[in-house]
């Protein structure tokens, strides 16, 4: 498999510790790093947050759509059912974070990085996912409804129950995820790897009976 080419945060070695409310400027954050915060703040538009790092924050069900985040990094904090639809992500990390139930429908995901992480619930209808890698994540009954997916990869992530219905699955790799059942549209599986445990459990979720006697 060939490395993906997936450009990381431009965070500079030295950030100014700030707090959210000190470091908000007209719907702009910028250049420093927020610690061990509780941010309930909901904005009258978009924001735009650029070259920030997030620490051990909790986002209480913060509704922040059509916002942008390029060269940001959260890292321990819990984005759970935050509303993140239709924002723009660009060069972005999520490390050891909680995001369930949060919502990217509709949203630009590019150069950006999940690890580590509990996106359960998540729905990610109608995103455009480019160059994005989802590593030992916990994507359990996620939604990538009609998503699409460039140059996007899961490595070791628990998809059990993830539904990829309408979603073109060619050049996708399952085959170092773990799902006993994953919802998929046929038409849209060719071109997408799977080991063979996996492909026996698209072959039974497509009504196939398999004789696994010697022959």
């Amino acid at each position: 498999m060939s490395k993906l080419k997936r450009a990381e945060p431009k965070i500079p070695a030295e950030l100014k510790h700030s707090l959210f409310e000190e470091a908000l400027d007209d719907h702009y954050i910028t250049n420093c790093k927020i610690q061990h915060e509780s941010i309930e703040f909901e904005p009258s538009g978009a924001l735009h947050i650029d070259t920030v790092v997030f620490e051990n924050v909790n986002f209480v069900g913060i509704a922040w759509p059509r916002s942008e985040f390029v060269d940001v990094v959260f890292i321990n904090c819990d984005l759970s059912n935050a509303d993140f639809s239709r924002c723009v992500f660009h060069r972005a990390e999520f490390r050891n974070s909680k995001l369930m139930g949060t919502n990217f429908a509709e949203a630009g995901v590019r150069h950006t990085l999940f690890i580590d992480s509990v996106l359960n619930y998540a729905t990610f209808g109608f995103s455009l996912w480019t160059f994005t890698q989802f590593e030992s994540c916990s994507l359990r009954q996620a939604d990538f409804y009609e998503a699409e997916l460039k140059e996007t990869r899961f490595t070791g992530c628990d998809l059990e129950e993830t539904s990829f219905a309408e979603t073109d699955l060619n050049g996708i790799d399952f085959s170092t995820n773990r799902f006993e059942r994953i919802q998929v549209t046929v038409e849209k599986l060719a071109g997408c790897t799977v080991s063979p445990n996996q492909a026996m459990a698209f072959a039974r979720q497509l009504g196939m009976i398999i004789n696994e006697g010697e022959f």
